[in-house]
């Protein structure tokens, strides 16, 4: 009888241990917002486009000057984690930083945005975008001050990467987004 019961304690155990990490989470804050963030302003001509919706964190999609097909685009300089990729398990922190890059970015805003040297598409044909919300703010400076993203340099699109660094630093200093509880910056 002994043995049978030391089986179930473990399984009990196992399933236990399993579900804290796969629903780690969803008991993290929500993002908060940090308001202000350094001026980031871009080296090129922008344009102009409405978002249609948001994918996750890092990726929506877009109409140029809010006409043609919707586009796929991912911001240049800022990785949230993930919710939606296939195959890849969604991280801690993920569904937070999706919910607040949908709370900037809902369906009809419209946006500035500017390619950066080096290209305008990823291996995976997303556009790639600097972007800039309504009230003037550098949204991967948002994301990555909020704690919704880590500073991601994505070369040759190296424009902004040292601001980004700086912001991110500053968000892990103090613990905020994915950086604190219960992620810990885990959740790549």
């Amino acid at each position: 009888m002994r043995r049978p019961a030391a089986v179930l304690v473990a399984l009990v155990a196992i399933v236990g241990v399993l579900f804290a990490v796969r629903h780690r989470g969803e008991s993290a804050p929500p993002v908060v917002d940090v308001g202000a963030v350094p001026a980031v302003v871009p080296a090129t001509g922008g344009f102009r486009a409405q978002v249609v919706r948001v994918v996750d964190g890092d990726t929506f999609l877009a109409r140029l000057d809010g006409r043609g097909p919707p586009l796929r685009v991912r911001i240049i300089g800022a990785d949230t984690p993930e919710t939606v990729k296939p195959g890849v398990a969604v991280r801690c922190y993920g569904p937070q930083a999706s919910a607040f890059t949908k709370h900037l970015l809902h369906s009809g805003t419209w946006v500035r945005a500017a390619y950066e040297d080096g290209g305008t598409t990823d291996r995976y044909g997303r556009q790639l975008w600097d972007v800039w919300l309504p009230d003037g703010r550098f949204l991967e400076a948002v994301l990555v001050a909020s704690g919704a993203a880590r500073a991601y340099p994505y070369p040759p699109q190296l424009e902004h990467a040292e601001v980004l660094a700086d912001l991110q630093r500053q968000a892990q200093a103090a613990r905020r987004g994915l950086w604190g509880a219960p992620c810990d910056g885990d959740s790549f």
